[in-house]
């Protein structure tokens, strides 16, 4: 039977205002992933680089990637409130120093402490949405999350070129100031305050072996040209020893970063696979996308901006539909139902047509969000619903590290297909592989959903897991 925190009046009427705050400090954290795109070109003139630019998004992405995982291990045992505040703190704080870079390895260092902070903000937030609501109430609790939360990695290129374009590069930095001001003023005074906490061993060989194994994944899959070269196959093939070797040292652990259990617990794995290959496709898009309105159709940077803004406003009203139906049905349903329209609309993006207008576009980023905003958020109570209660902290950062390393991987997969530098026919013929590519993806995200437990299986399934643990 799940441990709910009793919230006692205030606290009780005003939990909607802190998980909103939390979801608010994931989006601007999210809005990192993907704003800094547009501004790249303006920074490598500033800073006299050409390929090392990467690095500003790598290091970004890198370390939050890594260790989304062992912060979520650290809130179950310090607590989720403490954890989230100070994830604020240091991501505010990355945010204003680069702004203020005036290096490429400035730039770097400035972005490895918003990462940690980003790492931070997201370990918790499914926690928070888990602990805080009642089971009826859980599915609207994670349609707030769907709604706020995921935005910041579609709406950032949109945004970027907006300010950008208004306020010069530092503002894409500089935005996240107010949000996060909001977010921490929201989290700290109403979210429930921490517990003395739970004086438990801290994993400390299975965070060290997570964060290394997550690291060689992403560096590996992230080749320069878009050709995996030997080098690559090395980073891929130690990933996959050092899991091989996290696996190992977790059977043996007393508190494991990484429960075995849980990942052999189907109900949990499966969903958690689905959300990835989600954030592939999303974020797949979301690279590609710009290339083919500004390059292909003549779109300025603002219109293109706001063609793109079809698929996010979708997707936030499709989510609250979806989290909604997942508190009455299986979250099978609506996230069937979900990954079903999305296949529907990336299919109608592949002819690539360079006569489409405004209104073709907007039918088709709209199909798109609708189908995505349907299976965000029953996909994620899926993951949640399966996951014991002293493991709620883990589960939550376990499927945000799915979410972002699905963000990371999209670009990275699609410049295996195609090269930005491509023009005329090969141009499109590429990118139109990149949508055949995202197709299939969600062809496997929709196989997911036959994974998803019943909400009595999935109480069957903790109970297992825990009598494991």
């Amino acid at each position: 039977m799940d441990s709910i925190v009793v919230l006692e009046s205030r606290e009780y009427k005003w939990r909607w205002w802190a998980l909103i705050g939390a979801s608010l400090a994931v989006f601007m954290a999210a809005l990192d992933t993907n704003v800094v795109s547009v501004a790249l070109p303006i920074m490598a003139r500033i800073f006299n680089v050409d390929r090392q630019i990467k690095w500003v998004v790598l290091s970004y992405i890198l370390p939050t990637t890594a260790l989304l995982g062992v912060f979520g291990a650290l809130a179950d045992l310090a607590g989720r409130r403490r954890i989230t505040l100070i994830g604020i703190t240091l991501f505010i704080s990355g945010s204003i120093l680069c702004g203020t870079a005036h290096s490429l390895t400035q730039m770097i260092v400035y972005r490895v402490v918003q990462a940690i902070g980003g790492a931070g903000i997201g370990s918790a937030i499914m926690a928070i949405a888990t602990v805080n609501f009642a089971p009826a109430e859980r599915g609207k609790a994670m349609a707030v999350v769907g709604l706020i939360a995921p935005l910041g990695a579609v709406v950032g290129p949109s945004l970027g070129g907006l300010l950008i374009g208004a306020f010069g590069w530092p503002a894409i930095f500089y935005i996240n100031v107010p949000f996060g001001i909001v977010a921490f003023t929201l989290v700290y005074r109403l979210l429930p305050r921490d517990g003395a906490g739970q004086f438990r061993a801290f994993d400390s060989w299975g965070a060290i072996l997570f964060t290394a194994a997550l690291f060689l994944l992403i560096l590996g899959l992230a080749p320069k040209d878009g050709r995996l070269t030997s080098f690559d196959f090395v980073l891929l093939a130690g990933s996959f020893a050092v899991v091989e070797v996290l696996m190992l040292v977790e059977r043996r652990a007393a508190n494991p970063l990484a429960p075995p259990s849980l990942f052999a617990l189907r109900q949990f794995s499966i969903p958690l696979a689905g959300i990835m290959t989600l954030g592939i496709v999303g974020s797949g898009i979301g690279f590609v996308m710009p290339f083919f309105l500004e390059g292909a159709l003549r779109q300025s940077p603002e219109r293109a901006g706001l063609t793109l803004l079809f698929l996010p406003l979708a997707m936030a009203a499709a989510s609250q539909v979806g989290g909604r139906l997942s508190d009455r049905f299986n979250p099978r349903l609506p996230a069937a139902v979900g990954a079903a329209i999305a296949l529907v609309g990336v299919g109608l993006l592949i002819p690539l047509d360079n006569r489409w207008g405004m209104a073709d576009l907007a039918f088709r980023f709209a199909t798109i969000g609708l189908g995505f905003g349907l299976f965000i958020s029953p996909s994620s109570v899926a993951v949640m619903a399966a996951t014991p209660q002293n493991h709620v902290g883990v589960g939550g950062a376990l499927l945000n590290t799915a979410r972002f390393l699905g963000f990371a991987l999209g670009p990275t997969l699609a410049t295996v297909f195609w090269n930005p530098r491509l023009a005329g026919p090969a141009n499109f013929a590429a990118m139109r592989t990149v949508m055949i590519f995202l197709a299939g993806l969600l062809v496997l995200t929709l196989a997911t959903v036959f994974g998803y437990g019943a909400s009595i299986d999935a109480a069957k399934a903790r109970a297992r897991v825990e009598s494991a643990a």
